[in-house]
């Protein structure tokens, strides 16, 4: 049975208009997970198009994480929530509002950390080249090798990922990976994904 999950990150900017219609075909092609990461909103703006998202992710049967926005998570009440590293160290006892928490992490130091603030997953990267940090050099597979070698909580590959280096991640013990551009504006997420799997496996 296929175990690692693939986990989809938005970008509204990439979807354009058709951001919650990428959404509903995203949920539709049973991704794994969505994560509603969207930086540059207000609380506001953010409260309003998360319980749009959260509205198709139940119809489809979609884990949702919400994305460093604390406020508007524990207004609607959601259980699933990823936090940065910087807000984990301002609110230490976050875990305690949720049932899943997740953060990201760049080095051993950082993933002790989140070990420390109870998360029950880390994001590690970015490990490719990636649009979202165009002038960062990435960590690379050396960096995720490192942190499998000791993480008591599951890791999931970020940054550059898409079906042409998948594979790459096939013999590691990973708990998934993240996609975020190539996801946001493929047209047939279904048969993307079926592909990715395939090459995943």
């Amino acid at each position: 049975m296929w175990g690692k999950k693939i986990i989809a990150i938005s970008d509204r900017n990439l979807a354009g208009s058709e951001f919650l219609t990428q959404v509903e075909k995203l949920a539709k092609a049973k991704i794994d997970a969505f994560v509603l990461r969207e930086k540059d909103l207000s609380e506001y703006e953010y409260y309003d198009l998360a319980k749009e998202v959260l509205g198709i992710c139940v119809k489809y049967k979609t884990i949702c994480f919400l994305h460093g926005y604390l406020t508007p998570t524990l207004k609607l009440e959601h259980k699933y929530f990823q936090a940065p590293l910087t807000l984990l160290r301002k609110e230490s006892n976050l875990a305690k509002y949720f049932h899943i928490l997740g953060t990201s992490v760049h080095s051993k130091e950082e993933l002790l950390e989140a070990i420390n603030y109870r998360a029950n997953h880390a994001f590690a990267g970015h490990i490719f080249e990636s649009s979202c940090k165009p002038n960062l050099k990435p960590y690379g597979m050396e960096l995720l090798r490192d942190l499998l070698s000791f993480s008591s909580i599951p890791l999931y590959a970020i940054g550059g990922i898409n079906a042409e280096n998948i594979g790459a991640f096939r013999e590691l013990n990973v708990a998934g990976v993240c996609m975020r551009e190539v996801l946001m504006r493929e047209n047939n997420p279904k048969k993307y994904l079926t592909l990715c799997k395939k090459e995943f496996l």
